[in-house]
């Protein structure tokens, strides 16, 4: 089965989706009024001005995300529309591996679900880094993400209600901050947060036991260390490494704001700052 089949992204079903809810979309998502023709969708995008599309684009993820409103049939509209964006990636991945298809159609599934919404961004460029890395490291390939390494520091509280103060060093409470920060403007949610405490201290276990670590992410996505946190967790290891990969891309995403907020903000308690 190619991605197309596996998504369920025909041409004739889009059609008929697209037929169906636009009007209800419309009145929930303004920006997708733009299209004159629901019905010539795609044809629309691929002439349209780009930010004017790309607009369409964010509308439709706003629909389609979990966060957002949860609506799968605009979910798989949104994959439609970026089927060629993840074709493109696969050409140029160019990798031999026969799950490739599997794992770009789950991947591209994982994204258009999860697509920031809230804030402007290109969203196909945007889709198509995601879909590369999560291909190259679900296929064991060499990535060359490397966001900043949150695995090397230490963790103190994590729990923006804890009032303690933090003994390790200022990385550690930086980071603690960042967690508790992202999590309060829904960069990232609590449960996603927990995740990511999981994978560092799991990674410091293994490296004071003397196992190195290798993968994207940060390191954090390595099958060894997704494999020890999907056992903790009761999911399986490439569930791990997507939502990480999606989690530090969020993280990534929002630095500058994390930044200005820190400007504006007296620092932690015990953070040494």
């Amino acid at each position: 089965m190619n991605i197309t089949e596996m998504l369920g992204l025909q041409d004739e079903r889009m059609a008929s989706v697209v037929k169906e809810h636009w009007a209800e979309w419309v009145a929930i998502e303004p920006r997708l009024e733009v299209v004159e023709d629901p019905a010539r969708l795609d044809d629309w995008r691929r002439a349209a001005e780009p930010a004017l599309a790309n607009g369409v684009l964010l509308g439709l993820a706003r629909l389609a995300a979990f966060d957002g409103a949860d609506d799968r049939d605009a979910a798989l509209v949104l994959a439609w529309l970026l089927l060629p964006t993840a074709l493109r990636v696969r050409r140029r991945l160019g990798l031999a591996d026969d799950r490739v298809d599997e794992v770009l159609a789950a991947q591209l599934w994982v994204e258009v679900r999860g697509l920031p919404w809230r804030r402007p961004h290109w969203v196909a460029a945007k889709v198509a880094g995601q879909l590369r890395e999560g291909v190259l490291l679900d296929c064991g390939a060499p990535t060359h993400h490397m966001p900043h390494r949150l695995s090397m520091v230490s963790l103190g509280p994590v729990d923006p209600a804890d009032d303690r103060l933090l003994e390790d060093d200022d990385a550690a409470a930086e980071l603690a901050e960042l967690l508790a920060w992202a999590c309060a403007e829904d960069v990232i949610t609590d449960e996603d947060r927990e995740l990511l405490v999981s994978l560092i201290e799991a990674a410091k276990t293994l490296q004071a036991d003397g196992h190195a670590r290798e993968g994207g992410v940060a390191g954090l996505s390595s099958r060894q260390l997704s494999a020890v946190v999907a056992q903790e967790w009761g999911v399986c290891a490439r569930t791990v490494r997507r939502r990480t990969a999606r989690c530090v891309a969020a993280l990534s995403g929002a630095a500058g704001e994390y930044l200005n907020a820190l400007s504006d903000c007296p620092p932690m308690r015990g953070a040494g700052r």
